[in-house]
């Protein structure tokens, strides 16, 4: 079978698990939404590359909005495709060390969740931009180690099953 294939089949069982963890795994108050739709984002990244993790960032996002009861805002697929390329660039055939992983996570989340995603908000609810600003950095401060505890600890694994289904070369996990 060919890598793409491989890689496409990844990624379908990944974006199922992104949709799973969206609908199901995440805490939705008014105007913030505490999940862990960033795990199987990152696998992706870690193992298909940037491009395909944008991809699946954007599919991922649609789906939920689709299967949700609000419906879908198509630029908010701007930092689902954002954040897909953010966890490719920083984790793809590289080392998946602490410092590496919370320099990504860091990044994710002011570029797409604090200051891009706040802005869709304020257009889709009329609030204040600096309002919500600060209630979505409160909800990253707490969410940021997690998210870096969380990829630090399934990254290994994934790696492992990475070369097994993907036969690429994966970088393996750093042991600092």
């Amino acid at each position: 079978m060919s890598t793409n294939v491989k890689k496409i089949a990844v990624m379908g069982m990944l974006l199922a698990a992104q949709v799973v963890a969206g609908m199901f795994f995440s805490i939705k108050l008014q105007l913030v939404t505490i999940g862990f739709i960033f795990l199987p984002l990152s696998l992706t990244g870690i193992l298909c590359g940037p491009l395909w993790a944008a991809a699946a960032g954007v599919m991922g996002d649609f789906l939920i909005a689709a299967l949700g009861p609000y419906g879908y805002y198509f630029p908010m697929a701007t930092t689902a495709f954002l954040s897909g390329l953010i966890y490719g660039l920083f984790l793809y055939r590289k080392p998946i060390t602490v410092p590496r992983v919370t320099l990504c996570v860091i990044t994710e989340c002011l570029l797409c969740s604090i200051l891009l995603q706040t802005y869709w908000i304020t257009r889709l609810s009329g609030g204040g931009y600096l309002q919500l600003l600060w209630i979505r950095l409160g909800q990253n401060l707490l969410v940021a180690p997690v998210s870096v505890l969380c990829i630090r600890l399934v990254a290994p694994r994934v790696l492992t099953l990475g070369r097994q289904v993907l036969g690429a070369p994966v970088v393996g996990v750093a042991q600092k």
